[in-house]
């Protein structure tokens, strides 16, 4: 079920993508993940090329949020972390800075290991964001980045019932900055 979610929302990104005009950006990003589960902050890190012309856009992006539920090694868990590959609409107002609103879909991989490997958790969940940010531009081909998401995981609570969806145990805020490319 979630592979057909994760190609259905490939394919209307792709069938979506606007103007053949589109700015390519490419954008290294890191800042901080923070709620829900995350026991405090936490750091995350990670990238995203979009395709953006005019006011309607998409993008991919691929973030991940180590130790997100406790220090590795120190606490109950000795390897945690949080993975996120996601496809995002977005809409953006023009100009040199740019607001824009994102939302989007795609695969939130968690895993929780303890020392005794008594309880492991390795689950590749649906999961969507929806959030938005600013990009501003500092040159014709460089700009800096920050943008605010929520990411949430969905699961199929009856999978041999029909397409069935509820929300998750996994959530989280995330804020971070970035340097972008234009090309």
């Amino acid at each position: 079920m979630m592979q057909r979610c994760l190609a259905a929302s490939v394919m209307l990104l792709v069938l979506g993508a606007g103007s053949a005009r589109a700015d390519v950006l490419l954008t290294g990003f890191g800042g901080a993940a923070f709620g829900g589960v995350t026991d405090r902050s936490r750091g995350t890190y990670g990238g995203a090329l979009a395709f953006l012309g005019g006011l309607f856009g998409f993008e991919f992006e691929f973030a991940t949020v180590p130790d997100a539920f406790g220090p590795g090694g120190e606490g109950v868990f000795t390897q945690n972390d949080i993975v996120t590959l996601m496809g995002s609409f977005m809409l953006a107002s023009p100009g040199p800075v740019r607001l824009y609103g994102a939302g989007g879909a795609g695969i939130m991989k968690t895993r929780l290991a303890d020392p005794n490997r008594f309880f492991d958790v390795d689950s590749n969940d649906f999961g969507i964001n929806v959030g938005g940010g600013i990009i501003g531009y500092v040159g014709e081909h460089f700009g800096l980045r920050g943008d605010v998401r929520f990411f949430r995981d969905l699961q199929d609570p009856t999978p041999d019932n029909g397409f069935d969806i509820d929300l998750g145990n996994v959530d989280y805020w995330r804020v971070v900055g970035g340097l972008t490319i234009k090309f």
